[in-house]
């Protein structure tokens, strides 16, 4: 047997150790039930998934851009200087 020490969220882990108390186990034996399933899929046990992007296409962002375009062809649209940081 060996020890793993991890860091995380004191919410979480409150959270965490309630949901293993009301299934009968302890954190331990969450934790190694999650190691035997990933070494068993040789992979983690759930798919992992990015969040999704804010700037990919949506309805909503293509109204923002009518609006933009819009008040700067109306004149209503005001410019902005970039400036170079180093």
């Amino acid at each position: 047997m060996t020890t793993i020490s991890a860091k995380i969220d004191n919410n979480d882990k409150s959270s965490f150790e309630r949901i293993c108390d009301s299934m009968g186990i302890n954190i331990s034996s969450a934790i190694n039930a999650f190691v035997k399933a990933t070494i068993r899929e040789n992979g983690m046990p759930f798919a992992l998934k990015a969040a999704e992007d804010p700037y990919v296409y949506s309805e909503e962002n293509m109204k923002y851009l009518r609006e933009s375009i819009n008040q700067i062809e109306t004149g209503k649209g005001q410019v902005h200087e970039l400036k170079e940081i180093l």
